[in-house]
């Protein structure tokens, strides 16, 4: 086999070992274990003086609500996210460094692309901006068992 041929071959079956590897990783049931605000100084939300830091009050309130989410990863490509208030569920796949959240509603598909910045079989770490807000977060997410 010609040598150049070799090395393509051995480059595919890495990035398909890469993505299994990834995908095993993340093809589980994770919580939302903390909650790190990135963009502070730049985000859209003002002080009011008659309700005080508005911005604090908003981190507090999505840190509370972000807490309770959480994430399943299913391998046939499907997710299922929920938390106290609202579920969601639809396909996911990976785009590059992203997961593309992918969902069917009476108003059309909607698409969502989640930044991975770290994935390991007990860590996944995704930046995340709520539609709400310009507040940027990083979820920091841990496994939970499934019982």
């Amino acid at each position: 086999m010609n040598p150049k041929w070799q090395l393509l071959a051995c480059v595919c079956l890495w990035l398909v070992s890469c993505n299994n590897q990834r995908e095993q990783w993340l093809c589980k049931r994770w919580q939302v274990s903390d909650v790190l605000f990135v963009n502070e100084g730049d985000a859209l939300v003002q002080s009011d003086t008659m309700q005080g830091n508005l911005q604090e009050h908003t981190k507090t309130i999505l840190r509370d609500v972000m807490m309770k989410n959480v994430y399943e990863f299913k391998t046939d490509g499907t997710y299922i996210t929920a938390n106290a208030a609202a579920s969601a569920e639809g396909e996911w796949e990976f785009s590059g460094q992203n997961i593309r959240f992918i969902s069917k509603h009476s108003e059309g598909q909607k698409e969502k692309m989640v930044p991975i910045e770290k994935l390991q079989d007990d860590t996944l770490i995704v930046l995340y901006q709520q539609d709400q807000t310009t507040l940027q977060m990083k979820l920091i997410l841990t496994p939970i068992e499934v019982k």
